[in-house]
Protein backbone atom coordinates (compact mmCIF):
# COMPACT_ATOMS: atom_id res chain seq x y z
CA UNK A 1 0.00 0.00 0.00
CA UNK A 2 1.46 3.65 -0.95
CA UNK A 3 3.05 5.02 2.50
CA UNK A 4 0.44 8.29 2.02
CA UNK A 5 -2.44 6.27 1.61
CA UNK A 6 -1.03 3.92 4.48
CA UNK A 7 -0.84 7.11 6.89
CA UNK A 8 -4.10 8.47 5.84
CA UNK A 9 -5.82 4.84 6.55
CA UNK A 10 -4.04 5.12 10.75
CA UNK A 11 -4.88 8.78 10.86
CA UNK A 12 -8.92 8.25 10.05
CA UNK A 13 -9.23 5.37 11.76
CA UNK A 14 -8.60 6.67 14.96
CA UNK A 15 -10.55 9.92 14.22
CA UNK A 16 -13.58 7.88 14.02
CA UNK A 17 -12.74 6.04 17.14
CA UNK A 18 -12.48 9.73 18.92
CA UNK A 19 -16.19 10.77 16.82
CA UNK A 20 -17.72 7.43 18.27
CA UNK A 21 -16.57 8.05 21.88
CA UNK A 22 -18.21 11.72 21.33
CA UNK A 23 -21.30 10.52 20.24
CA UNK A 24 -21.50 8.47 23.12
CA UNK A 25 -21.13 11.04 25.59
CA UNK A 26 -23.49 13.12 23.36
CA UNK A 27 -25.99 10.62 23.72
CA UNK A 28 -26.18 10.92 27.41
CA UNK A 29 -25.69 14.99 27.94
CA UNK A 30 -25.18 17.67 25.28
CA UNK A 31 -21.58 19.00 25.49
CA UNK A 32 -20.39 21.77 23.11
CA UNK A 33 -16.48 20.29 23.67
CA UNK A 34 -17.84 17.63 21.86
CA UNK A 35 -19.73 18.80 19.47
CA UNK A 36 -16.76 20.98 18.66
CA UNK A 37 -14.35 18.03 18.16
CA UNK A 38 -16.79 16.37 15.75
CA UNK A 39 -16.94 19.32 13.45
CA UNK A 40 -12.68 19.06 13.85
CA UNK A 41 -12.38 15.51 13.03
CA UNK A 42 -15.22 15.85 10.02
CA UNK A 43 -13.39 18.64 8.62
CA UNK A 44 -9.98 17.15 8.59
CA UNK A 45 -11.16 13.67 7.53
CA UNK A 46 -13.42 15.70 4.44
CA UNK A 47 -9.74 17.81 3.49
CA UNK A 48 -7.70 14.38 3.57
CA UNK A 49 -9.95 12.07 1.84
CA UNK A 50 -10.69 14.62 -1.25
CA UNK A 51 -6.46 14.88 -1.43
CA UNK A 52 -6.04 11.41 -1.66
CA UNK A 53 -8.85 10.76 -3.71
CA UNK A 54 -11.48 9.51 -1.76
CA UNK A 55 -14.15 12.00 -2.95
CA UNK A 56 -17.03 9.66 -2.06
CA UNK A 57 -15.98 9.41 1.90
CA UNK A 58 -14.95 13.45 1.47
CA UNK A 59 -17.95 14.37 0.27
CA UNK A 60 -20.42 12.43 3.13
CA UNK A 61 -18.44 13.86 5.63
CA UNK A 62 -19.10 17.60 4.01
CA UNK A 63 -22.37 17.26 4.98
CA UNK A 64 -22.12 15.76 8.42
CA UNK A 65 -19.55 19.01 8.90
CA UNK A 66 -22.15 20.91 7.35
CA UNK A 67 -24.57 19.61 9.90
CA UNK A 68 -22.49 20.07 12.80
CA UNK A 69 -21.13 23.76 11.95
CA UNK A 70 -25.39 24.54 12.14
CA UNK A 71 -25.31 23.07 15.03
CA UNK A 72 -22.83 25.01 16.73
CA UNK A 73 -23.49 28.45 15.74
CA UNK A 74 -27.31 27.81 16.87
CA UNK A 75 -29.09 28.03 13.46
CA UNK A 76 -30.26 24.87 13.94
CA UNK A 77 -30.99 23.48 17.41
CA UNK A 78 -29.03 20.52 18.85
CA UNK A 79 -30.86 17.38 19.74
CA UNK A 80 -30.75 13.30 19.46
CA UNK A 81 -31.49 13.85 15.60
CA UNK A 82 -28.42 15.09 15.23
CA UNK A 83 -26.86 12.66 17.28
CA UNK A 84 -28.29 9.54 14.89
CA UNK A 85 -26.97 11.20 11.32
CA UNK A 86 -24.38 11.62 13.05
CA UNK A 87 -23.50 8.27 13.94
CA UNK A 88 -24.98 6.83 10.97
CA UNK A 89 -22.74 9.09 8.86
CA UNK A 90 -19.64 7.81 10.41
CA UNK A 91 -20.33 3.77 10.55
CA UNK A 92 -21.02 4.33 6.48
CA UNK A 93 -17.68 6.04 6.35
CA UNK A 94 -16.01 2.95 8.08
CA UNK A 95 -17.45 0.60 6.01
CA UNK A 96 -16.60 2.83 3.15
CA UNK A 97 -13.10 2.84 4.18
CA UNK A 98 -12.71 -0.68 4.84
CA UNK A 99 -13.93 -1.65 1.76
CA UNK A 100 -10.92 0.35 0.11
CA UNK A 101 -8.05 -1.88 1.95
CA UNK A 102 -10.31 -4.88 1.69
CA UNK A 103 -12.15 -6.84 -1.17
CA UNK A 104 -15.82 -6.41 -1.72
CA UNK A 105 -17.99 -7.30 -3.91
CA UNK A 106 -19.71 -4.48 -6.59
CA UNK A 107 -23.22 -5.04 -4.97
CA UNK A 108 -21.90 -4.29 -1.50
CA UNK A 109 -19.73 -1.31 -2.91
CA UNK A 110 -23.08 0.03 -4.51
CA UNK A 111 -24.70 -0.40 -1.05
CA UNK A 112 -22.32 1.81 0.66
CA UNK A 113 -22.12 4.78 -2.06
CA UNK A 114 -26.34 4.28 -2.10
CA UNK A 115 -26.15 4.93 1.74
CA UNK A 116 -23.52 7.80 1.72
CA UNK A 117 -26.16 10.10 -0.91
CA UNK A 118 -29.15 8.84 1.41
CA UNK A 119 -27.69 10.52 4.80
CA UNK A 120 -26.37 13.21 2.63
CA UNK A 121 -29.79 14.07 1.24
CA UNK A 122 -30.92 13.83 4.90
CA UNK A 123 -28.46 15.90 6.36
CA UNK A 124 -29.48 18.17 3.56
CA UNK A 125 -33.35 18.11 4.47
CA UNK A 126 -32.95 18.12 7.87
CA UNK A 127 -31.07 21.43 7.39
CA UNK A 128 -33.62 23.07 5.50
CA UNK A 129 -36.24 21.96 7.65
CA UNK A 130 -34.49 22.68 11.14
CA UNK A 131 -33.19 26.28 9.97
CA UNK A 132 -34.24 28.81 12.19
CA UNK A 133 -36.22 31.56 10.90
CA UNK A 134 -33.63 34.52 11.17
CA UNK A 135 -31.20 35.36 8.40
CA UNK A 136 -28.13 33.36 8.60
CA UNK A 137 -24.86 35.44 8.85
CA UNK A 138 -22.46 35.23 5.69
CA UNK A 139 -20.56 31.84 6.19
CA UNK A 140 -16.71 33.74 6.48
CA UNK A 141 -14.16 32.26 3.91
CA UNK A 142 -12.05 29.38 5.95
CA UNK A 143 -9.17 30.10 6.12
CA UNK A 144 -6.53 27.76 5.31
CA UNK A 145 -4.56 25.58 7.63
CA UNK A 146 -1.02 27.61 7.45
CA UNK A 147 -3.09 31.11 8.13
CA UNK A 148 -4.31 29.39 11.11
CA UNK A 149 -1.26 28.18 12.24
CA UNK A 150 0.58 31.51 11.98
CA UNK A 151 -1.84 33.55 14.19
CA UNK A 152 -1.59 31.17 17.02
CA UNK A 153 0.06 32.68 20.00
CA UNK A 154 3.85 31.65 19.72
CA UNK A 155 4.99 29.32 22.68
CA UNK A 156 8.25 27.08 22.74
CA UNK A 157 11.51 27.75 24.72
CA UNK A 158 13.27 27.12 21.47
CA UNK A 159 13.26 28.35 18.13
CA UNK A 160 14.51 26.80 15.32
CA UNK A 161 14.82 27.13 11.59
CA UNK A 162 13.95 24.15 9.00
CA UNK A 163 14.05 23.37 5.98
CA UNK A 164 12.56 20.28 3.90
CA UNK A 165 13.89 18.98 1.06
CA UNK A 166 11.29 16.73 -0.73
CA UNK A 167 11.98 13.50 -2.75
CA UNK A 168 11.11 14.35 -6.41
CA UNK A 169 9.13 11.34 -7.43
CA UNK A 170 6.41 11.93 -4.06
CA UNK A 171 2.65 11.54 -6.07
CA UNK A 172 1.78 14.66 -4.44
CA UNK A 173 3.28 17.55 -2.53
CA UNK A 174 0.76 19.03 -0.33
CA UNK A 175 -0.27 16.03 1.65
CA UNK A 176 3.31 15.72 2.78
CA UNK A 177 2.88 19.28 3.66
CA UNK A 178 0.06 18.75 5.62
CA UNK A 179 1.58 15.82 7.25
CA UNK A 180 4.43 18.11 7.66
CA UNK A 181 2.15 21.43 9.21
CA UNK A 182 0.08 18.84 11.70
CA UNK A 183 3.66 17.57 13.08
CA UNK A 184 4.40 21.44 13.74
CA UNK A 185 1.09 22.06 15.18
CA UNK A 186 1.32 18.95 17.69
CA UNK A 187 4.82 20.01 19.14
CA UNK A 188 4.91 23.52 19.28
CA UNK A 189 3.64 26.69 16.87
CA UNK A 190 4.11 28.06 13.53
CA UNK A 191 6.32 31.15 13.13
CA UNK A 192 7.09 31.34 9.11
CA UNK A 193 6.60 29.13 6.41
CA UNK A 194 8.11 29.57 2.79
CA UNK A 195 4.62 28.01 1.12
CA UNK A 196 1.18 29.53 1.55
CA UNK A 197 -1.92 28.13 1.46
CA UNK A 198 -2.38 28.84 -2.05
CA UNK A 199 0.13 26.26 -2.45
CA UNK A 200 -1.64 23.82 -0.70
CA UNK A 201 -5.08 24.50 -2.61
CA UNK A 202 -3.49 23.49 -5.92
CA UNK A 203 -4.25 27.16 -6.99
CA UNK A 204 -0.29 27.11 -7.67
CA UNK A 205 1.77 24.22 -9.35
CA UNK A 206 2.01 22.50 -5.97
CA UNK A 207 4.39 19.70 -7.39
CA UNK A 208 7.34 22.44 -8.40
CA UNK A 209 7.59 22.94 -4.71
CA UNK A 210 10.77 20.97 -3.58
CA UNK A 211 11.89 22.88 -0.51
CA UNK A 212 9.68 23.98 2.29
CA UNK A 213 11.36 26.01 4.93
CA UNK A 214 9.78 26.53 8.12
CA UNK A 215 10.40 29.04 11.66
CA UNK A 216 8.73 27.02 14.58
CA UNK A 217 8.94 27.20 18.32
CA UNK A 218 8.98 24.67 20.45
CA UNK A 219 9.77 23.01 24.48
CA UNK A 220 11.21 19.98 22.57
CA UNK A 221 15.26 19.66 22.00
CA UNK A 222 17.02 20.26 18.99
CA UNK A 223 18.16 15.91 19.22
CA UNK A 224 14.46 15.03 20.20
CA UNK A 225 13.01 17.15 17.01
CA UNK A 226 14.37 14.61 14.28
CA UNK A 227 12.40 11.58 15.34
CA UNK A 228 9.37 14.20 14.95
CA UNK A 229 10.08 14.70 11.40
CA UNK A 230 11.38 11.19 10.39
CA UNK A 231 8.63 11.63 7.58
CA UNK A 232 7.56 9.33 4.29
CA UNK A 233 8.95 11.59 1.39
CA UNK A 234 11.17 13.94 3.23
CA UNK A 235 14.15 13.30 1.46
CA UNK A 236 16.81 15.78 3.32
CA UNK A 237 16.01 17.51 6.93
CA UNK A 238 17.77 20.61 7.99
CA UNK A 239 17.70 21.93 11.40
CA UNK A 240 19.17 25.01 13.27
CA UNK A 241 18.69 25.92 16.85
CA UNK A 242 17.95 29.84 16.25
CA UNK A 243 18.16 30.37 20.43
CA UNK A 244 21.88 29.92 20.36
CA UNK A 245 23.94 33.34 20.58
CA UNK A 246 26.26 31.60 18.09
CA UNK A 247 26.14 29.45 15.31
CA UNK A 248 27.93 26.78 14.08
CA UNK A 249 30.08 26.77 10.52
CA UNK A 250 28.45 23.59 9.44
CA UNK A 251 24.29 24.40 10.60
CA UNK A 252 23.22 24.74 7.22
CA UNK A 253 24.44 20.39 6.79
CA UNK A 254 21.93 18.18 5.27
CA UNK A 255 21.33 14.73 7.19
CA UNK A 256 22.90 12.14 5.09
CA UNK A 257 20.50 10.01 3.25
CA UNK A 258 22.84 7.04 3.37
CA UNK A 259 22.87 5.65 6.88
CA UNK A 260 25.20 2.81 6.38
CA UNK A 261 28.05 5.06 6.61
CA UNK A 262 27.53 5.65 10.17
CA UNK A 263 26.91 2.20 10.91
CA UNK A 264 30.37 1.18 9.61
CA UNK A 265 32.10 4.11 11.72
CA UNK A 266 30.11 2.87 14.76
CA UNK A 267 30.90 -0.67 14.45
CA UNK A 268 34.82 0.91 13.80
CA UNK A 269 34.87 2.67 16.65
CA UNK A 270 33.24 -0.22 18.62
CA UNK A 271 35.39 -2.90 18.04
CA UNK A 272 38.53 0.18 18.76
CA UNK A 273 37.00 0.96 21.82
CA UNK A 274 36.48 -2.66 23.09
CA UNK A 275 40.17 -3.40 22.33
CA UNK A 276 41.66 -0.48 23.83
CA UNK A 277 39.93 -1.50 27.16
CA UNK A 278 40.72 -5.34 26.69
CA UNK A 279 44.51 -4.69 26.74
CA UNK A 280 46.28 -7.67 25.10
CA UNK A 281 44.96 -10.26 27.11
CA UNK A 282 42.29 -10.45 24.45
CA UNK A 283 44.89 -10.70 21.76
CA UNK A 284 47.23 -13.03 22.41
CA UNK A 285 49.43 -11.92 18.74
CA UNK A 286 50.21 -8.36 18.27
CA UNK A 287 50.62 -9.16 14.66
CA UNK A 288 47.09 -10.34 14.47
CA UNK A 289 45.58 -7.31 16.88
CA UNK A 290 47.79 -5.09 14.01
CA UNK A 291 46.19 -6.74 11.32
CA UNK A 292 42.68 -6.35 12.50
CA UNK A 293 43.37 -2.60 13.26
CA UNK A 294 44.58 -1.70 10.00
CA UNK A 295 41.25 -3.53 8.07
CA UNK A 296 39.41 -1.32 10.47
CA UNK A 297 41.19 1.79 9.85
CA UNK A 298 40.62 0.99 5.96
CA UNK A 299 36.71 0.62 6.71
CA UNK A 300 36.45 3.56 8.51
CA UNK A 301 38.34 5.73 5.57
CA UNK A 302 36.04 4.01 2.99
CA UNK A 303 32.76 4.71 4.66
CA UNK A 304 33.69 8.45 5.33
CA UNK A 305 35.19 8.61 1.95
CA UNK A 306 31.31 7.85 0.63
CA UNK A 307 29.85 10.74 3.21
CA UNK A 308 28.79 13.32 0.79
CA UNK A 309 29.69 16.01 4.04
CA UNK A 310 33.08 16.60 2.69
CA UNK A 311 33.86 19.73 5.14
CA UNK A 312 32.95 17.24 8.45
CA UNK A 313 35.17 14.32 7.00
CA UNK A 314 38.54 16.17 7.16
CA UNK A 315 38.57 16.53 10.78
CA UNK A 316 37.10 13.04 11.11
CA UNK A 317 39.61 11.81 9.22
CA UNK A 318 42.72 13.24 10.99
CA UNK A 319 41.06 12.80 14.10
CA UNK A 320 40.77 8.92 13.39
CA UNK A 321 44.01 8.39 11.48
CA UNK A 322 45.47 9.90 15.28
CA UNK A 323 44.08 7.34 17.28
CA UNK A 324 44.50 4.13 14.71
CA UNK A 325 48.24 5.64 14.62
CA UNK A 326 48.37 5.19 18.81
CA UNK A 327 46.50 1.68 18.97
CA UNK A 328 49.00 0.33 16.48
CA UNK A 329 51.60 1.54 18.59
CA UNK A 330 50.91 0.06 21.56
CA UNK A 331 50.68 -3.09 20.32
CA UNK A 332 54.12 -2.84 19.32
CA UNK A 333 55.80 -5.08 21.58
CA UNK A 334 58.20 -2.24 22.36
CA UNK A 335 55.41 -0.13 24.33
CA UNK A 336 53.34 -3.19 24.54
CA UNK A 337 53.54 -2.53 28.62
CA UNK A 338 53.16 1.25 28.84
CA UNK A 339 50.27 2.01 30.52
CA UNK A 340 50.59 5.91 29.68
CA UNK A 341 50.05 5.46 26.08
CA UNK A 342 47.12 2.62 27.08
CA UNK A 343 45.42 5.74 28.62
CA UNK A 344 46.19 7.93 26.11
CA UNK A 345 44.62 5.67 23.80
CA UNK A 346 41.21 5.24 25.71
CA UNK A 347 41.42 8.66 26.52
CA UNK A 348 41.28 9.38 22.64
CA UNK A 349 38.59 6.58 21.62
CA UNK A 350 36.60 8.36 24.37
CA UNK A 351 36.50 11.73 22.47
CA UNK A 352 36.27 9.94 19.16
CA UNK A 353 33.13 8.69 20.53
CA UNK A 354 31.80 11.89 22.18
CA UNK A 355 32.27 14.19 18.66
CA UNK A 356 30.81 11.11 16.98
CA UNK A 357 28.20 11.22 19.53
CA UNK A 358 27.07 14.96 19.05
CA UNK A 359 26.78 14.41 14.92
CA UNK A 360 24.27 11.62 15.15
CA UNK A 361 22.57 12.13 18.23
CA UNK A 362 18.74 12.43 17.45
CA UNK A 363 19.49 12.46 13.47
CA UNK A 364 20.90 8.86 13.03
CA UNK A 365 21.61 5.41 15.18
CA UNK A 366 20.36 7.10 18.34
CA UNK A 367 16.79 8.92 19.21
CA UNK A 368 16.67 10.74 22.78
CA UNK A 369 13.13 11.61 24.32
CA UNK A 370 12.97 13.96 27.58
CA UNK A 371 10.47 12.88 29.32
CA UNK A 372 8.04 14.95 31.06
CA UNK A 373 5.99 14.25 34.59
CA UNK A 374 2.66 14.30 33.11
CA UNK A 375 1.16 11.33 31.01
CA UNK A 376 5.03 9.62 31.19
CA UNK A 377 3.99 6.58 29.11
CA UNK A 378 1.58 7.62 27.00
CA UNK A 379 3.99 10.44 25.37
CA UNK A 380 6.74 8.04 25.22
CA UNK A 381 4.69 5.17 23.09
CA UNK A 382 3.33 8.28 20.55
CA UNK A 383 7.40 9.13 20.40
CA UNK A 384 8.53 5.21 19.75
CA UNK A 385 5.45 5.09 17.73
CA UNK A 386 7.18 7.84 14.98
CA UNK A 387 11.05 6.51 15.49
CA UNK A 388 12.57 4.78 12.62
CA UNK A 389 13.13 1.53 13.88
CA UNK A 390 15.02 0.38 10.57
CA UNK A 391 17.84 2.85 11.00
CA UNK A 392 17.92 2.75 14.95
CA UNK A 393 20.08 1.31 17.25
CA UNK A 394 20.01 3.00 20.65
CA UNK A 395 17.04 5.00 22.50
CA UNK A 396 17.83 6.82 25.40
CA UNK A 397 14.88 7.70 27.97
CA UNK A 398 15.77 10.89 29.79
CA UNK A 399 13.52 10.28 33.49
CA UNK A 400 15.35 13.09 34.90
CA UNK A 401 11.91 14.91 35.34
CA UNK A 402 10.44 12.37 37.10
CA UNK A 403 9.67 11.95 40.47
CA UNK A 404 8.05 8.84 40.87
CA UNK A 405 6.81 6.20 38.89
CA UNK A 406 3.93 3.87 39.48
CA UNK A 407 3.76 0.16 39.11
CA UNK A 408 1.76 0.28 35.87
CA UNK A 409 4.43 2.87 34.53
CA UNK A 410 7.02 0.17 35.41
CA UNK A 411 5.11 -2.50 34.28
CA UNK A 412 4.19 -1.00 30.69
CA UNK A 413 8.30 0.56 30.55
CA UNK A 414 9.17 -2.97 30.69
CA UNK A 415 6.79 -4.29 28.08
CA UNK A 416 8.22 -1.39 25.89
CA UNK A 417 11.58 -2.55 26.30
CA UNK A 418 10.70 -6.22 25.19
CA UNK A 419 9.12 -5.32 22.66
CA UNK A 420 11.93 -2.67 21.14
CA UNK A 421 14.55 -5.42 22.08
CA UNK A 422 13.06 -7.98 19.80
CA UNK A 423 13.38 -5.16 17.18
CA UNK A 424 16.98 -5.39 17.40
CA UNK A 425 16.42 -1.70 19.66
CA UNK A 426 18.53 -1.42 23.08
CA UNK A 427 17.29 1.23 25.49
CA UNK A 428 19.20 2.68 28.35
CA UNK A 429 17.59 5.36 30.58
CA UNK A 430 19.60 8.57 31.60
CA UNK A 431 18.04 10.34 35.69
CA UNK A 432 20.09 13.26 36.59
CA UNK A 433 18.52 15.77 38.97
CA UNK A 434 17.34 15.82 42.66
CA UNK A 435 14.81 12.73 42.68
CA UNK A 436 17.42 10.63 40.74
CA UNK A 437 18.20 8.73 43.89
CA UNK A 438 14.76 7.88 43.99
CA UNK A 439 14.27 6.75 40.48
CA UNK A 440 17.33 4.83 40.77
CA UNK A 441 16.24 2.81 43.52
CA UNK A 442 13.19 2.17 41.82
CA UNK A 443 15.13 0.23 39.04
CA UNK A 444 17.28 -1.38 41.76
CA UNK A 445 14.58 -2.97 43.58
CA UNK A 446 13.27 -4.58 39.97
CA UNK A 447 16.23 -5.94 39.21
CA UNK A 448 15.57 -10.08 39.49
CA UNK A 449 12.36 -9.04 37.54
CA UNK A 450 13.87 -6.48 34.99
CA UNK A 451 17.32 -5.32 34.62
CA UNK A 452 17.10 -1.14 33.11
CA UNK A 453 20.44 0.12 32.41
CA UNK A 454 20.37 3.63 34.70
CA UNK A 455 22.95 6.54 33.56
CA UNK A 456 23.85 10.00 34.68
CA UNK A 457 24.55 11.14 30.77
CA UNK A 458 23.94 10.44 27.51
CA UNK A 459 27.81 10.24 27.17
CA UNK A 460 27.73 7.47 30.27
CA UNK A 461 25.23 5.83 28.97
CA UNK A 462 26.50 5.43 25.47
CA UNK A 463 29.74 4.42 27.14
CA UNK A 464 28.02 1.92 29.42
CA UNK A 465 25.61 -0.16 26.33
CA UNK A 466 29.51 -0.74 24.55
CA UNK A 467 30.81 -2.04 28.28
CA UNK A 468 28.20 -4.65 28.78
CA UNK A 469 29.23 -7.64 26.47
CA UNK A 470 25.55 -9.14 25.19
CA UNK A 471 24.70 -5.23 24.73
CA UNK A 472 28.05 -4.52 22.30
CA UNK A 473 27.35 -8.17 20.76
CA UNK A 474 23.62 -7.23 19.89
CA UNK A 475 24.47 -3.88 18.36
CA UNK A 476 27.22 -5.17 16.56
CA UNK A 477 25.77 -7.99 14.96
CA UNK A 478 22.89 -5.59 14.35
CA UNK A 479 25.17 -3.46 12.10
CA UNK A 480 26.79 -6.48 10.32
CA UNK A 481 23.41 -7.41 9.37
CA UNK A 482 22.37 -3.59 8.03
CA UNK A 483 25.43 -4.21 6.02
CA UNK A 484 24.59 -7.26 4.64
CA UNK A 485 21.59 -5.63 3.38
CA UNK A 486 22.80 -2.99 1.49
CA UNK A 487 25.54 -5.32 -0.10
CA UNK A 488 22.31 -7.40 -1.20
CA UNK A 489 20.84 -4.41 -2.86
CA UNK A 490 24.00 -2.90 -4.83
CA UNK A 491 24.45 -7.02 -6.01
Amino acid sequence: MDTMIQSYMEETEEMLQKAEECIIRLEKEYSSVDVNELFRIAHTIKGSSHMVGYEDIGNLMHRIEDLLDCARNGSILFDQSIVSLCFEGLDTVKKMLQSKTEPCSPEIMEEHICNALRISESVECFIKANKAEKEKPVKQEEEGIISTLLKKDTKGKYKYYITFLIEEDVPMVSPVLMIILKSIENIGTLVYSSVTDESLSGTQKENEIRTFDTIICTDIEQAELYTYFALFYIEKINIIDLTRSIHEKDDYCFNETNYTHYFTILRVVMNLYNIVFSKPVEFKIHVEAQYVIRNLHCEAIDALGRMKNKDKIIDCVKELDEVFNSILKIYDEEYIADEKLWNNSQLQIIEVIKGLYSKIKGKYIVCIIKSEKDEFIDNLKNFIGMVNKSITLIILIDISKLNILSEEEIKNLIELKENLQHQGIEISLIANGGSSRRIINIFDSIKPIENFRVFTSELNAILGMFQEKNCFNRIIQRIKDMEQVERNEIS
